[in-house]
């Protein structure tokens, strides 16, 4: 086991959201694929390469690739972020270095890393993102449990609530069955939004006029048309947003990361 921080970029939260019945957890949490076969079925998207004959064996899906802040981060809930993050891969490594599908594409090094390193680190970078909100909402009051564990009880949970109101012909919102990613996103932007409203609530993120005044003016271009006195409640929403991804971003750069290389380098991308 090694010590190692990363950076990363800030994730806009999803817009396009299954409505319905929030469950009690969905409204104070976030987490991420279905079953260890689906979890690993996600990162086949359209290429397809095989594992280098010498690759290590796939770790378990409970197996842990990192703590952050002391949580710990299972295969199973990385392998969603490497799932986002491939497609993004593969174009960087496309246009910057005119690399091309193939068998070797993943292993093959430019700069002195390769596409799968790279993956690894991008997916690594945005679990710790997600983490550390999920472990600010617990402070806050909002989470009950931050563990990815936890995500998986109420996942399976609500999808037998669901499926329970269709045998009875009731009235369900959203899909039937949610997927592990689907119901990851949804109950993540919702929380998302309640942990914003609780840290305006308690001032920990304030909207004095004069700072929605700068943010107006520096961001005109975003409200075409409008005063200020008429787009005052855009521009805070707008605002707060943009504190809560700086504050999100800054505990990001400062959690403290043990990377369980053994794991973490063995877990296929391909």
């Amino acid at each position: 086991m090694s010590t190692s921080t990363h950076r990363h970029r800030p994730r806009t939260p999803a817009r396009d959201r299954p409505r319905g019945n929030v469950p009690l957890w969905s409204i104070a949490v976030t987490a991420l694929v279905a079953t260890a076969a689906i979890a690993v079925a996600a990162l086949l998207p359209g290429m397809r390469h095989s594992r280098p004959p010498s690759a290590a064996p796939a770790p378990p899906v409970a197996a842990v690739v990192a703590t952050v802040d002391g949580q710990d981060i299972p295969v199973r809930e990385l392998a969603l972020y490497l799932a986002q993050e491939r497609a993004a891969t593969f174009t960087h490594f496309r246009q910057k270095f005119g690399a091309d599908d193939g068998p070797h594409f993943w292993t093959t090094e430019h700069d002195g890393q390769t596409p799968a390193a790279y993956l690894r680190e991008r997916a690594l970078a945005d679990v710790t993102r997600v983490t550390v909100e999920l472990n600010l909402a617990h402070r806050q009051g909002l989470l009950a449990d931050s563990g990815y564990d936890a995500f998986l009880r109420n996942w399976q949970t609500e999808n037998t609530r669901r499926q329970k109101a269709v045998t009875a012909h009731q009235v369900i919102y959203g899909p039937v069955q949610y997927t592990e990613s689907n119901y990851f996103t949804y109950v993540l932007s919702n929380l998302a939004a309640a942990l914003r409203d609780r840290l305006t609530d308690t001032r920990a993120i304030t909207t004095p006029d004069s700072a929605l005044r700068s943010y107006f003016t520096a961001h005109r271009g975003d409200f075409p048309h409008q005063s200020f006195a008429t787009a005052h409640e855009q521009v805070r929403q707008a605002y707060v947003l943009d504190r809560y991804r700086a504050l999100i971003e800054r505990l990001a750069g400062s959690a403290h990361i043990h990377v369980h290389h053994s794991v973490f380098d063995a877990v296929p991308v391909n």
